[in-house]
């Protein structure tokens, strides 16, 4: 009995090592027929557009300060002076032309050389700003009671955001453009679109910054309007990535 079990396991090890190798062949010719995959040229390429363009947006804090023995007589005066600027200017809003907020308000001490509270000062705000420069450097003139601290002049959002969509398409059309005269100068037939990035900067790499400009107090009475000369920002628009050439089919 012993030499029969021994040969039906010799049988049906023979016969499972039969089955693999088949099975294993099989594969190895059905990994054969696949098409050779086709090797990725890939390029790197970068494009940029920019446009100088004007400030449009002012924006001028006016200012008052007072002084007085006692706490409240300062807030007192700030108070009235405030009231008095608001109503001067809220019926000459307009949104997007010539918009007012109120600033910030501060009540401090002073002190003599001996350490001791001499008095009080203080100091209030109201910020004028809107894309009527003219406008918006007269009325802040003209505040009762108030002096023009400080102007910054920047972009608005609605010229920034057209600025950049246009500047994005002439980005995008020069990077296309690339593209193509690259794949056509290595002897291939057109590209496809890889990974992308786009990205919005100043010349300088920067996020456009406003220009301040700090003023000395002066009364209102006494201050002409001020002439604002509008600068220009320098915005860029970068799209940078990579294409994979394809052959002629």
């Amino acid at each position: 009995m012993e030499p029969t079990r021994r040969r039906g396991h010799w049988s049906r090890a023979l016969l499972w090592a039969s089955l693999g190798l088949t099975a294993t062949q099989g594969w190895a010719q059905g990994a054969a027929a696949l098409p050779a995959a086709q090797p990725k040229h890939t390029v790197h390429l970068s494009a940029r557009a920019q446009q100088r363009v004007p400030h449009d947006w002012l924006a001028m804090t006016v200012a008052v300060r007072h002084q007085a023995p006692d706490a409240a007589q300062v807030q007192a005066h700030l108070r009235r002076t405030l009231e008095q600027a608001l109503a001067h200017v809220r019926p000459l809003q307009q949104p997007g032309q010539l918009e007012v907020a109120s600033g910030g308000v501060q009540v401090q001490p002073r002190y003599g050389r001996d350490g001791q509270i001499t008095g009080w000062e203080g100091r209030a705000e109201v910020l004028l700003q809107g894309r009527d420069l003219e406008r918006v450097a007269t009325v802040a003139s003209a505040l009762p009671g108030m002096s023009i601290a400080a102007l910054q002049l920047s972009l608005s959002r609605d010229a920034t955001l057209l600025a950049e969509a246009a500047l994005r398409a002439q980005a995008i059309e020069a990077f296309r453009q690339q593209a193509q005269d690259v794949a056509r100068a290595f002897g291939y037939a057109g590209y496809e679109l890889g990974e992308v990035h786009i990205g919005v900067a100043n010349a300088g790499g920067d996020v456009p910054r406003p220009v301040m400009r700090t003023l000395s107090m002066a009364s209102a009475e006494s201050a002409p309007s001020l002439p604002v000369e509008p600068g220009h920002a320098w915005l860029e628009v970068t799209v940078s990535g990579s294409v994979h050439l394809t052959p002629a089919r």
